[in-house]
């Protein structure tokens, strides 16, 4: 299930500094809930595109790797990133079938290579997805979640263009919105507005697709390790 790939870690990844962007992420999560308690995060964009899924799967095995019991959850209703990525069958049964009533949460989670990690698939009526997020069914599974595990990553639709995000964020503990380098910054803005709107609680921005050039962090790691 978990492949390593180019942009994926997988269950066991070399040192790169790839792998430590993920890790300097995971410690500033970790710090976050120190201070704040939250059990359940909420990983979004403005657009498409910008690398989601990807965050929410690497840092879901990151926490996994330090043994932080972690549930990835599958809510973009419209995308099959998650189901790619990790080699999932179109018709598994996931949220959507427990929000429905029609599967029991325990049957549909999936263990990992990574034993605290487990994945919940989005479900085979990805098309009520976004109707159920509105529900009481929905803001039940999210608590659900959070009794069995300390950290429940939710890949979600983009912002733009989408109701979903907008619908979760005030179900969630707190929203990480995932932008590429080189985005203009007014849609970040504005979709941090819309987000704080609805009562959602914003943590920051993840900074995706830095270049080598872009980041004197990565120019020090490299200059270490050589």
């Amino acid at each position: 299930m978990l492949i390593e790939t180019d942009t994926i870690l997988g269950s066991n990844p070399q040192p790169s500094a790839y792998l430590e962007a993920y890790r300097v992420l995971r410690s500033s999560l970790m710090a976050m809930k120190d201070e704040n308690t939250f059990g359940s995060v909420l990983i979004t964009s403005p657009g498409e595109k910008e690398g989601k899924t990807t965050v929410s799967i690497n840092l879901a095995t990151a926490l996994a790797l330090v043994h932080r019991s972690t549930i990835l959850v599958d809510a973009d209703f419209y995308g099959t990133g998650l189901e790619a990525a990790l080699s999932l069958a179109e018709d598994t049964p996931g949220l959507t079938d427990v929000c429905a009533g029609q599967a029991e949460l325990d049957g549909v989670l999936l263990q990992t290579e990574l034993e605290q990690l487990r994945v919940l698939p989005a479900g085979t009526d990805v098309a009520r997805g976004p109707d159920l997020a509105l529900t009481d069914a929905m803001r039940d599974t999210i608590e659900q979640l959070k009794q069995r595990a300390e950290y429940v990553l939710i890949d979600c639709t983009p912002v733009e263009g989408f109701s979903t995000a907008i619908s979760l964020a005030h179900s969630v503990d707190m929203v990480l919105l995932v932008t590429l380098a080189r985005s203009r910054v007014v849609p970040v803005r504005r979709v941090i507005e819309e987000l704080r709107e609805v009562g959602a609680t914003v943590g920051g921005v993840v900074v995706n697709d830095i270049l080598h050039a872009d980041s004197t962090v990565y120019q020090a790691y490299h200059r270490y390790y050589q």
